[in-house]
């Protein structure tokens, strides 16, 4: 696009009726076609075609456009080389060419335009300090004058022949010019004199008074000559008397439309629109005359220009804004105001900002827009360009300016008028750059439309920024910008006498003023936000940052950054992030993390840009490669390249936009070179101060600076947009230039120079814009805001270190972004301290979001990862589950990197170590992780095999090896084997999608890999037992794993070519001779695996047969570790069934271990001694023979539990079932202990094969007496054991029942057997008759016990064999448990039974609390008692237990009410008679229940006075009936140290004292409720008047939060938990009690904190003078207002209409109390 070109078509913001001036005529020679007939530019027939003369405006109107289109051409891309070579061309007299010579003299004359220009002519005269403030605006002519260029270079005779033609026709031009002077203003003269003459006759002749009028067309011919001659700058030429009467003229228009406007249904013929129209051009012509330069000081009337004013004001707003908007339509059109609107407006802006119009009047849009209002709107938005060019030509008043002001301010309240917005931007920038002393008025405006605008506006953003796409920023945002770069200006140059300020950064102080007054008056209403208002002023931020975060790389507007500097500078203070207020300093972190994250985004752009024009400014000139671009980096290839004179460098053409036709044979400069040769030009002489010593810097940056200027330059496009952008950075590298007041003169001529040309004469092509913005950008590296981002940063991160969770939220989320822009800031040791801080965050959305900030982006940085790794791994363990799921998605990350993760195996250990977590979906996604890293195949990977002849892929072997690594660190396979067993049937899959076809191929899939990885497995057993000495040792890991994979398929290891492969392949280990725990755990697996196998062999091998049998036997026989043993006995139960032979090595074992069992119970030696005493005595190998019996108990139990079908179908007659159950029943009631423990294990391999044995007579007694609390440890854990292993069994067997049952029927509808295989009632019998003794074990002292008890529970109801209610009591108490396994599998059956069972469920409660207080005192919690209380730290883990249980229930309002109302019935001594330790143990309960509604505090205090409403008065009166009798009467009168001293000594019946005690006892339990009712109300703010106003029957009010004072710990140290024992111990208790019933009838507020720390309310003095100085006046009063106490109700009904606050012992008629 040529120059021309951009400065038309490439504007921004402007309409076709700006910009139709300026556009130019086809690019052909000057004159050409003029004299052509086919154009009919002029006519043959004189007088055929003859003109009207100067008084047909239709005729003259034509020929004046096209004069003024002439005029506004531009041919300065024709290249001519004299402008004098083109001969004038000659029109015949009355042609239309003659016609436009007379408006335009100069209309065919090669004329060169200037380029649009930014500057302001200067005034004729102005007072000095006008002159002052417009600075480089006056002076810009003269630095263009001095600017220099560099001139086509001729040839010296060619040169000096042009010389001497020039000045010959040179001399011819001027005196033609000097005879066309007069003709110039002639036509215009002839014009006015005609109009002024007829207006004589009706009026005054200086046309002040009112006389005739012109037509709207006769104002336009006015208004088009005056146009031609305000372009030619001849507007000076019209005599002054002429100038000054056709103003009157025109002011007489102006006062002729006084209160005219355009109404709705006026059109373009109307009369209104014809009167306000010739005004507005009146108008027109009037301004153009005074904005024009070298005007007299006489036209200059205040009054006419405060009138123009007023009637621009006036057609804004009643015809414009009346159009658009319909609140100003319904105000002046129904006769009102415009101060209506205002004060309308700004009570909206105190409200709150406007949501919407007014709902009657719809908005209307443009398209509905009149016409005549559109072509009255286009008018203004010329007024308004012509008010600016008189701001800078004449001073105003100070009123006319406010009045200017505001009339422009008022357009920015209006929608789709943005043309008129943008001159209003204008005509403001102006007066603030030249008007100081309104700046801060103009500010207050500003504001004041900021708050006024819609928050719901949907086109808030208007304004578009300069080429760029789709980038808009609202008008009010641009205005700021504009505002605070015109108020800068570089100082003036001063002579050596004159003093200068030291001080550079004084001319850019007033933009920081500026600045810091918008920003605070800001912060002021930001600070205080109320209501809705306050999230308007919120998003009015937020939209304003936005606006300047989009501009700040806009080459135009760098204000952009000064003003989020200053924003910065003070949200780091106490009015953002160091605010008191919470919002406030959540929603500065916001902004703050907001700008710091586009600061980092520009400083990463900027280190990865590789821009030429930036590389060389850093490097400097260097070698450089040929035929390489230094732009594009490619080579010449086919592409034009050219090379720079200067550096050197080569460029494609294409990329410096030259072609190979613009070089005519010259040299050529890049653009750094072009303005290093524009730099070094600079003459510090020329500027005649004494600045002659500067030196011009010759770093790159001032080349780049240089850079941005021309382009400025060079694109300003008339509205001053970029003439003070280029002011505003000149001012801001003047104030940090370090040769300070040097460098004045350099930025001075910087400001005036021209863009530099090349050497042939051919402009030099302008950078694109996208090369300007990243020019733009590194420059901004330098600046004050990019140099603060530590700064920023370091306060992000102090606060992650709030009090409060919401701001700690908003800091991660801001440093969040920052990394989300550059991932190696978490490198960094500062955030990585601040970051791994919050992991142990006490919110857990918090820890949440440090996860997310670290997993996001740590992925792609593995050296990060590495240093985040332990920490992170940590949090695995966290108590929110939304943290633990987000940990094990990083960690299966750091598992997928490509380049692998040096602690994968780690990862892997900590996420399968959530393989049993309590949360189900955690569960599933562990499996879903490891499906994912061990099982799942990735597409597109190629397919490389371990070695030579392997059918296993490397990838297979890779996961193999992980997972054997894994297995090391595990205790036990389970989790590996339920990672195998779901990845097999993918059941974390989601429901619906488990039948889809690619589910199908997946299983398929799987289960092919899991066989490869059980064949790889087999290749590292062979490979170690190779490659290893210690070749056991080395196989266990994968012995172990090949055992995993077979507990979950068996067939995996027995493929079908060759299904006894495995089994043959690990026979022979069988026969290792060593014996230590890692041999026995490969035995133990090797066996197990061959076991799984054996029957899925139809005929196996008879040598593998036989060899087996031997190397079982002799492993049964002999090895120590007894898992070994049972092993080998499963396996060889396994082998005989499928046997060919009938089992000899099992019969044989089994009557060898029978015969020595029965041998010794036929001995009466053995019958009369223990077997252990008769050993050690009569046998030398007595030690051995021991042994040998415990082994044959042991034995013989596994091969009855493993064979009993074969041990029945032995030819033996001797050894038969019954015969082995009176074999263990006399070894179960043998004296020596550790046979019977041994017995009890064997015993319980023999239930499982014949449950019915244990409805046994004599073995039930035997469990029944293992299960009691006397019976030792070893035998209730042993008993307990055999009952769980006994209900898995049954869970086994009724799973394999439900798995033949679904191949016939669907497994819904299927209801499963309780017990299994058809003994659901030898289960529930055998259950049912010890489960009383289960229970108790569930509160015994060893926490072993306890923990095997509960698993028991667990299986029985999981299985549905008992009431579930039964064991509810217990369950609580063990909630209070300090062993966190059983407390949390208690807790997780409870909630299961208050999900199923919520109503029997609230029953039991109160059962639970008495019990867990039980558990206590027994000491099974290691409770450690002092007198009087209950150890803290016990009462505390059962508060916490308790605390869990309330929140199953509190979510139903009846079951927490039947609680709370349960408990509180407790302390009614006469019904409940519970001991007074327990009494305080519910009391420390109750008040630690974590409410979470007002209403249940409330609730539980309207319980309490219930209960002392019906006993508390009653009790007061039978205790002091007691006292009046003798030898008890007068002691109650007596002080309290007499009445203890004389009450020990007296001695009273027996009968007497019991009654007193159960009175003391009442008085004991009445005085904790009054102690827990006042610890209530003070802790939860609630007085007198709050609980009597509440009823249980009241709905519920969600609204009302609990909120918890900062009261003291409850105490009720004072309370006497002994029973009393004399006379003088229930004096005192009695006295207790009177105290608190006195103290009870005080409000909260006197035991309250102070009023520091709470809020206001009901002062103490107050109280104190009203309870305090007389008890029975507040008693009084409420006994005036409240309703009559209801009779006495000991049911406990939790919605009895009681009454509340009321002192129990007042309610009593006919008695008075005596103080």
């Amino acid at each position: 696009m040529e120059e021309g070109d951009r400065k038309t078509y490439g504007l921004a913001n402007t309409a076709h009726t700006e910009i139709a001036q300026s556009l130019p005529l086809p690019s052909l020679p000057i004159g050409f076609g003029a004299t052509s007939q086919g154009l009919s530019l002029f006519e043959e027939n004189e007088h055929a075609a003859r003109l009207q003369g100067a008084r047909d405006a239709a005729i003259m109107s034509k020929a004046g456009k096209i004069a003024e289109l002439l005029a506004n051409t531009d041919s300065s891309y024709i290249t001519l080389k004299d402008e004098t070579s083109i001969p004038p061309v000659v029109a015949e007299p009355g042609s239309l060419a003659a016609a436009v010579l007379k408006f335009n003299p100069q209309a065919f004359s090669c004329r060169f335009s200037a380029p649009l220009k930014a500057e302001v002519p200067k005034a004729k005269s102005q007072p000095s300090s006008f002159a002052a403030r417009t600075g480089p605006l006056q002076n810009s002519e003269d630095h263009e004058e001095q600017s220099t260029v560099k001139k086509p270079r001729l040839k010296r005779k060619h040169q000096h022949d042009a010389d001497h033609q020039g000045k010959e026709k040179r001399a011819a031009d001027s005196g033609r010019r000097e005879l066309k002077q007069n003709g110039i203003t002639s036509g215009i003269c002839e014009l006015l004199n005609e109009f002024l003459e007829r207006s004589d006759t009706h009026g005054d002749p200086d046309g002040e008074e009112e006389g005739t009028t012109l037509s709207l067309q006769e104002m336009k011919s006015i208004s088009e000559e005056i146009t031609s001659l305000h372009a030619k700058a001849a507007v000076s030429k019209i005599p002054s008397e002429r100038l000054i009467k056709l103003l009157n003229f025109l002011d007489r228009h102006v006062r002729h439309a006084h209160l005219k406007e355009i109404d709705e249904g006026d059109d373009v013929e109307s009369d209104n629109f014809e009167i306000v129209m010739t005004a507005l051009e009146a108008v027109q012509v009037t301004l153009m005359i005074m904005s024009s330069p070298k005007m007299p000081k006489q036209i200059y009337k205040e009054e006419v220009i405060d009138r123009i004013i007023e009637f621009t004001r006036y057609q804004i707003v009643h015809s414009v804004f009346t159009a658009y908007d319909p609140l100003y339509r319904q105000v002046h059109k129904n006769g009102g105001d415009e101060d209506e609107v205002d004060e309308e407006e700004e009570d909206e802006g105190k409200r709150g900002r406007r949501k919407s119009r007014s709902g009657k009047a719809k908005k209307l849009t443009s398209s509905r827009v009149s016409t005549a209002v559109s072509i009255v709107l286009h008018k203004l938005c010329s007024i308004l360009a012509l008010l600016k060019d008189l701001l800078s030509v004449e001073k105003l008043l100070d009123s006319t300016i406010l009045q200017l002001m505001k009339t422009v301010l008022g357009t920015f309240g209006v929608d789709n008028i943005q043309l008129l917005q943008l001159k209003a931007i204008g005509v403001a920038s102006m007066v603030f750059n030249i008007y100081p002393q309104h700046q801060t008025v103009m500010i207050d405006e500003l504001l004041s439309m900021l708050w006024k605008l819609p928050s719901s506006k949907k086109n808030l953003r208007t304004y578009h920024l300069p080429e760029e796409e789709h980038k808009q920023i609202q008008m009010l945002v641009a205005l700021l910008l504009q505002l605070v770069q015109c108020s800068v200006a570089l100082p003036e140059l001063r002579t050596g006498q004159e003093k200068a300020s030291t001080d550079t950064r004084k001319c850019f102080e007033p933009a920081v003023s500026i600045c810091n007054y918008f920003w605070r008056n800001v912060f002021q209403r930001w600070a205080v936000p109320k209501a809705q208002e306050g999230s308007d002023v919120k998003l009015v931020m937020e939209n304003l940052v936005l606006d300047l975060l989009a501009t700040i790389n806009v080459p135009e507007f760098p204000a952009a950054s000064l003003l989020l500097q200053v924003l910065c500078v003070l949200l780091l203070g106490p009015a953002g992030v160091k605010s008191k207020d919470v919002p406030v300093r959540v929603s500065a972190i916001d902004i703050l993390g907001q700008i710091a994250a586009h600061l980092k985004r520009d400083t990463v752009a900027y280190s990865k840009d590789n821009l030429w024009i930036l590389q060389e400014t850093q490097e400097g000139p260097s070698s450089f490669a040929k035929d390489v671009c230094t732009s594009c980096g490619h080579s010449k290839a086919n592409k034009f390249i050219l090379r720079c004179d200067s550096c050197k460098r080569w460029f494609h053409g294409d990329c410096v936009g030259v072609t190979g036709q613009d070089l005519i044979g010259r040299g050529w400069f890049c653009h750094c070179c072009l303005c290093r040769n524009q730099l070094a030009s600079f003459d510090p002489g020329s500027s005649g101060k004494s600045h002659d010593t500067y030196k011009v810097p010759e770093d790159g940056a001032v080349i780049v600076q240089q850079i941005l200027l021309n382009f400025l330059r060079e694109t300003d496009s008339g509205d001053n947009v970029s003439f003070f952008a280029r002011r505003f950075y000149l001012c801001l590298w003047y104030g940090y230039d370090p040769q300070g007041l040097q460098s004045l003169a350099f930025y001075h001529w910087r400001w005036g120079s021209k863009a530099p040309h090349q050497d042939f004469g051919i402009t030099s092509n302008a950078i694109s814009r996208d090369i300007i913005v990243r020019i733009t950008r590194a420059l901004g590296q330098q600046r004050p805001l990019a140099r603060g981002f530590d700064r920023i940063l370091e306060r992000l991160l102090a606060s992650l270190q709030e009090n409060a969770s919401n701001p700690r939220a908003k800091a991660l989320k801001a440093v969040s972004a920052i990394v989300e822009v550059d991932p190696g800031v978490l490198a960094d040791e500062r955030v990585q301290k601040a970051v791994e801080g919050r992991f142990m965050d006490s919110a857990i959305s918090v820890r949440e979001a440090a996860m997310e900030l670290v997993g996001r982006h740590i992925v792609s940085r593995p050296d990060v990862a590495i240093k985040y790794f332990d920490r992170l791994s940590e949090r695995i363990m966290d108590t929110g589950v939304s943290v633990r799921k987000r940990v094990i998605k990083i960690l299966r990350d750091f598992c997928l990197l490509a380049g692998g993760f040096p602690k994968a195996t780690d990862a892997c250990i900590r996420v399968i170590s959530r393989i049993n977590d309590d949360e189900a979906s955690i569960q599933d996604l562990v499996c879903k992780t490891f499906y994912e890293l061990w099982f799942e195949e990735h597409p597109g990977q190629q397919t490389q095999f371990v070695a030579d002849g392997s059918i296993v892929p490397s990838e297979i072997a890779e996961r193999v090896q992980q997972i054997v690594d894994v297995l090391k660190s595990l205790p036990n396979h389970q989790p590996i084997v339920m990672i195998i067993k779901r990845s097999l049937t993918l059941d974390f899959i989601p429901q619906g999608s488990k039948t889809a076809a690619p589910t199908n191929i997946s299983q398929a899939a799987v289960r092919n890999r899991c066989e490869l990885m059980c064949k790889y497995l087999m290749e590292c057993i062979l490979k170690a037992e190779e490659t290893s000495e210690d070749s056991e040792v080395q196989a266990l890991p994968y012995v172990s794993a090949l055992h995993a994979f077979c507990i979950v398929d068996p067939t995996l290891c027995a493929p079908a070519s060759d299904p006894s492969r495995f089994a043959v392949t690990l026979q022979p280990y069988l026969k290792t001779l060593a014996d230590n725990r890692d041999i026995a755990q490969l035995l133990q697996s090797i066996v197990y695996v061959i076991d799984t196998v054996l029957p899925l062999l139809r005929r196996p091998p008879q040598n593998l047969v036989e060899e087996l049998e031997r190397d079982l036997r002799q492993l049964i026989v002999r090895y120590s570790f007894l898992t070994v043993v049972h092993a080998c006995i499963k396996c060889l139960a396994s082998l005989t069934k499928i046997s060919s032979k009938k089992g000899v090595v099992f019969d044989f074992l089994v009557r060898q271990f029978y015969k020595v069992l029965e041998s010794w119970q036929n001995s009466e030696m053995i019958q009369e001694k223990p077997v252990s005493v008769k050993l050690h005595t009569v046998f030398p190998d007595n030690v051995f023979m021991l042994q040998n019996i415990l082994r044959s108990l042991f034995c013989l139990g596994l091969f009855v539990r493993y064979g009993a079908e074969l041990i029945d179908g032995m030819n033996d007659h001797d050894v038969t079932m019954d015969s082995v159950l009176n074999l263990y029943t006399h070894y179960l009631q043998s004296e020596d202990f550790e046979v019977k423990v041994k017995a009890l294990q064997a015993a319980g391999f023999v239930f499982l094969a014949r449950p019915d044995f244990m409805m046994n007579e004599s073995i039930g007694k035997v469990l029944g007496d293992s299960l009691i609390s006397k019976a030792d440890t070893r035998l209730k854990m042993q008993t307990l054991r055999n009952f769980y292993e006994y209900l898995l069994d049954v869970e086994k067997q009724m799973g394999l029942a439900n798995a033949k049952d679904g191949e016939s029927r669907d497994a819904t509808t299927a209801v499963p057997i309780a017990a299994g295989a058809g003994d659901s009632n030898i289960c529930g019998g055998i259950i049912q008759l010890h489960w009383d003794r289960i229970l108790e074990r569930c509160l015994d002292k060893d926490e072993q016990v306890r923990q095997a008890a509960i698993k028991v529970v667990d299986a029985v109801l999981r299985q549905g064999l008992v009431h579930p209610m039964t064991c509810v009591p217990q369950l609580i108490a063990l909630e209070v448990d300090q062993q966190e396994g059983i407390s949390k599998l208690a807790h997780r059956l409870l909630s299961n039974l208050n999900d199923k069972y919520p109503s029997f469920f609230e029953t039991r409660l109160g059962d639970g609390l008495q019990l867990s207080f039980t558990f206590i005192q027994t000491g099974a919690t290691h409770a450690s008692r002092v007198k009087n209380k209950v150890d803290q730290n016990e009462a505390a883990f059962a508060r916490a237990g308790i605390s869990r249980i309330y929140k199953l229930i509190r979510g139903s309002r009846n079951s927490r009410n039947k609680f709370l109302a349960s408990v509180v019935r407790k302390f009614d001594w006469i019904t409940s008679q519970a001991s007074t330790s327990f009494l305080m143990y519910c009391t420390e309960i109750l008040v630690s229940l974590p409410f979470n509604l007002l209403e249940e505090p409330l609730y539980l205090i309207f319980a309490i006075n219930r209960i002392l409403q019906v006993r508390a008065g009653d009790l007061e009166a039978s205790i002091k009936a007691e006292f009046q009798q003798e030898p008890l009467c007068g002691l109650m009168k007596q002080t309290a140290p007499d009445a203890t001293e004389e009450g020990t000594s007296i001695q009273v019946p027996q009968e007497v004292l019991k009654h007193l005690q159960v009175q003391s006892d009442g008085a004991v339990a009445l005085s904790l409720l009054l102690k827990m009712k006042r610890h209530l109300k003070i802790t939860f703010c609630l007085d007198d008047a709050r609980c009597q106003a509440f009823q249980p029957s009241d709905p519920v009010k969600s609204a009302e939060v609990v909120s918890r004072q900062a009261a003291k710990d409850f105490d009720c140290t004072d309370i006497f938990a002994k029973q009393p024992e004399n006379v003088a111990e229930v004096v005192q208790r009695y006295q207790l009690f009177k105290s608190l019933l006195k103290a009870d009838t005080m409000d909260y507020s006197a035991y309250a904190p102070p009023a520091s720390t709470r809020k206001r309310g009901r002062s103490s003095a107050a109280a104190d003078g009203l309870y305090q100085g007389n008890g029975h006046v507040g008693s009084k009063l409420r006994r005036k207002s409240a309703p009559p106490a209801p009779a006495s109700d000991d049911d406990g009904d939790p919605d009895a209409q009681e009454e509340h606050g009321r002192t129990p012992s007042k309610r009593r008629k006919g008695k008075s109390r005596k103080p």
